[in-house]
């Protein structure tokens, strides 16, 4: 019996696991269709993502004026204390640079997300 009951406990670990997997996919799908949006791509080519009705629903975003960047799009590293000393010193383009050196983001990426903290 002592063997059986190790086997429930590890796969109510796997199963709490999944869901974890599962909800984390879902809302990179979300951050990945929002980014795709932003950039002005309607469709995907072989995409097999859910339509966004059927995604797992997150917190509501907030709307943001038009030409203004998406903070949620930028990246999700927060800016580091060197990258706020330097937005509040107006080097932005330091800024940006070292966001873009420190996470690896794209150009547009990392000016989303100074913008965003300006």
């Amino acid at each position: 019996m002592g063997k059986w009951f190790g086997q429930a406990s590890e796969i109510e670990e796997l199963r709490a696991e999944n869901q974890r997997l599962k909800e984390q996919v879902a809302a990179l799908e979300a951050r990945l269709r929002t980014a795709y949006a932003d950039a002005g791509v309607t469709a995907l080519a072989g995409s097999s993502f859910p339509a966004p009705e059927a995604a797992v629903p997150q917190a509501s975003v907030p709307t943001f004026p038009a030409g203004a960047p998406n903070p949620a799009t930028a990246s999700s590293p927060e800016l580091s204390a060197a990258e706020l000393q330097m937005i509040a010193e107006g080097r932005v383009l330091n800024a940006v640079k070292a966001y873009r050196d420190r996470t690896g983001v794209s150009l547009k990426q990392a000016k989303a997300a100074i913008d965003a903290a300006r």
